[in-house]
């Protein structure tokens, strides 16, 4: 298909195991790329596509939606702005409640890229992300893991001066899924649905 049609740019939008190899049938045909996220499944895949994205001179980016909703484009506008000061950290969780679902659903299969961490990791972890933009300096994770799928997950980003970013993913019970971003002189919250928001709330010190 990638090599067919008079098109720009391709989105890829199936399961993620299969991202890096409908990707990069993209690019080799010439092609931009948006990736649905997550990305790929593994490191030695990112840097497989992004590199070869880059020797091509294509675009290739994943297509993380929550970061241009409105909502969060003003929530880091005020960060920028200084409206929270400092920010030392950013709480995220989003988890629901996967047995309405059925154990048939994706969610449940190792094979096709199942569990908490590929499905819903990718919006909490995205939030310290954007807020810090930086690498962590060090990364702590632990979680609730039964035949190869993650059921809930914690992790904890450390980043340099102190910062922290606390991620919280899961599909056991369902969350308030609201992102807390915490600063010298105030803070944000991302009101649910974080990972698609319409408002947020500021609250400043007095």
């Amino acid at each position: 298909m990638a090599d067919q049609g008079d098109f720009d740019i391709m989105y890829v939008g199936t399961l993620h195991p299969f991202h890096r190899e409908h990707a990069q049938a993209a690019l080799e045909a010439g092609k931009h790329v948006l990736v649905e996220k997550p990305f790929v499944t593994s490191l030695d895949d990112a840097l497989a596509l992004t590199e070869l994205a880059e020797k091509k001179g294509l675009f290739i980016a994943e297509g993380l939606w929550t970061r241009y909703f409105p909502a969060v484009e003003q929530a880091l506008h005020m960060i920028r702005s200084g409206f929270l000061g400092e920010v030392k950290q950013v709480e995220a969780d989003c988890c629901i409640d996967a047995a309405a679902v059925g154990d048939t659903s994706v969610l449940f299969n190792k094979e096709l890229g199942g569990g908490a961490h590929f499905f819903f990791s990718i919006y909490t972890l995205g939030y310290a992300t954007a807020v810090f933009g930086t690498e962590p300096e060090k990364i702590l994770a632990t979680g609730h893991v039964s035949d190869g799928i993650d059921f809930s997950n914690v992790v904890v980003l450390l980043y340099a001066d102190g910062k922290t970013g606390i991620a919280i993913s899961g599909m056991q019970v369902e969350s308030t899924e609201e992102t807390r971003i915490l600063g010298s002189k105030g803070r944000i919250t991302i009101r649910s649905p974080a990972h698609c928001p319409t408002s947020t709330a500021f609250c400043g010190k007095p």
